[in-house]
Protein backbone atom coordinates (compact mmCIF):
# COMPACT_ATOMS: atom_id res chain seq x y z
CA UNK A 1 0.00 0.00 0.00
CA UNK A 2 1.87 3.09 -1.19
CA UNK A 3 1.63 6.30 0.76
CA UNK A 4 2.13 9.93 -0.13
CA UNK A 5 4.75 12.27 1.33
CA UNK A 6 4.00 15.30 3.46
CA UNK A 7 2.88 18.09 1.07
CA UNK A 8 5.35 20.74 2.25
CA UNK A 9 7.89 19.21 4.64
CA UNK A 10 11.35 18.94 3.07
CA UNK A 11 10.31 20.63 -0.17
CA UNK A 12 12.71 23.11 -1.78
CA UNK A 13 12.89 24.64 -5.25
CA UNK A 14 15.20 23.75 -8.12
CA UNK A 15 17.68 26.55 -8.82
CA UNK A 16 17.48 25.91 -12.56
CA UNK A 17 13.75 25.62 -13.29
CA UNK A 18 12.03 26.61 -10.03
CA UNK A 19 10.12 23.32 -9.66
CA UNK A 20 9.38 21.85 -6.23
CA UNK A 21 11.90 19.12 -5.33
CA UNK A 22 12.91 16.96 -2.38
CA UNK A 23 16.48 15.82 -1.67
CA UNK A 24 16.97 12.13 -0.91
CA UNK A 25 19.90 9.82 -0.24
CA UNK A 26 20.31 6.65 -2.26
CA UNK A 27 20.52 3.39 -0.34
CA UNK A 28 21.47 0.74 -2.90
CA UNK A 29 22.80 0.07 -6.36
CA UNK A 30 24.23 2.95 -8.38
CA UNK A 31 22.51 5.47 -6.09
CA UNK A 32 24.20 4.31 -2.87
CA UNK A 33 25.36 7.28 -0.83
CA UNK A 34 24.48 9.87 -3.49
CA UNK A 35 22.13 12.80 -2.93
CA UNK A 36 19.36 12.75 -5.51
CA UNK A 37 16.82 15.47 -6.27
CA UNK A 38 13.31 14.04 -6.60
CA UNK A 39 10.19 15.69 -7.94
CA UNK A 40 8.16 16.71 -4.89
CA UNK A 41 4.99 14.90 -5.98
CA UNK A 42 4.78 11.11 -6.37
CA UNK A 43 4.42 9.74 -9.89
CA UNK A 44 2.96 6.36 -10.89
CA UNK A 45 5.54 6.22 -13.71
CA UNK A 46 8.47 6.63 -11.31
CA UNK A 47 11.36 4.19 -11.31
CA UNK A 48 12.39 4.94 -7.74
CA UNK A 49 10.84 4.06 -4.39
CA UNK A 50 11.18 6.72 -1.68
CA UNK A 51 10.31 6.75 2.01
CA UNK A 52 11.07 8.87 5.05
CA UNK A 53 13.26 7.64 7.87
CA UNK A 54 12.42 7.87 11.55
CA UNK A 55 14.62 10.97 11.83
CA UNK A 56 12.85 12.84 9.03
CA UNK A 57 15.35 12.10 6.27
CA UNK A 58 14.32 10.87 2.84
CA UNK A 59 15.89 7.76 1.31
CA UNK A 60 15.39 6.33 -2.15
CA UNK A 61 16.09 3.03 -3.88
CA UNK A 62 15.80 1.84 -7.45
CA UNK A 63 12.95 -0.46 -8.41
CA UNK A 64 14.64 -3.60 -9.73
CA UNK A 65 13.94 -7.27 -10.41
CA UNK A 66 14.36 -8.22 -6.74
CA UNK A 67 11.95 -5.59 -5.44
CA UNK A 68 9.95 -4.41 -8.48
CA UNK A 69 7.17 -2.59 -6.63
CA UNK A 70 6.85 -0.15 -3.75
CA UNK A 71 6.50 -1.57 -0.28
CA UNK A 72 4.63 -0.38 2.79
CA UNK A 73 5.18 3.35 3.49
CA UNK A 74 6.99 3.95 0.15
CA UNK A 75 5.88 5.94 -2.87
CA UNK A 76 7.04 6.04 -6.48
CA UNK A 77 9.26 8.98 -7.31
CA UNK A 78 10.97 10.44 -10.37
CA UNK A 79 14.52 11.82 -10.27
CA UNK A 80 14.29 15.55 -11.00
CA UNK A 81 17.22 15.58 -13.39
CA UNK A 82 15.06 13.53 -15.78
CA UNK A 83 12.40 16.25 -15.91
CA UNK A 84 14.28 19.52 -15.27
CA UNK A 85 13.64 22.09 -18.00
CA UNK A 86 15.99 24.85 -16.88
CA UNK A 87 19.59 25.55 -17.78
CA UNK A 88 20.31 28.11 -15.02
CA UNK A 89 21.76 30.49 -17.61
CA UNK A 90 25.25 29.25 -16.86
CA UNK A 91 27.82 28.95 -19.59
CA UNK A 92 31.35 27.70 -19.28
CA UNK A 93 33.77 30.59 -18.82
CA UNK A 94 36.09 31.30 -21.72
CA UNK A 95 39.78 31.14 -20.84
CA UNK A 96 41.46 34.54 -21.00
CA UNK A 97 45.01 33.29 -21.50
CA UNK A 98 46.47 30.25 -23.11
CA UNK A 99 48.89 29.69 -20.22
CA UNK A 100 49.12 30.91 -16.65
CA UNK A 101 51.08 34.05 -15.88
CA UNK A 102 54.61 33.77 -14.51
CA UNK A 103 55.29 34.73 -10.95
CA UNK A 104 57.90 37.31 -10.14
CA UNK A 105 60.81 36.03 -8.12
CA UNK A 106 60.63 37.27 -4.58
CA UNK A 107 63.42 37.98 -2.16
CA UNK A 108 63.05 36.01 1.04
CA UNK A 109 63.83 37.75 4.33
CA UNK A 110 66.86 36.37 6.16
CA UNK A 111 66.38 33.65 8.73
CA UNK A 112 66.45 34.57 12.42
CA UNK A 113 69.94 35.56 13.39
CA UNK A 114 71.35 35.13 9.86
CA UNK A 115 72.68 38.04 7.80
Amino acid sequence: MPTTPHPTQGVTTCTRCGAAIRWATGTSGTLKGRRIPLNALPSPAGGLAAHTTGLGGLVVRELDAERPDVELLEWKAVAHWNSCTGDNGQTSPQPTRSRPARRRPTRQPPLWGAR
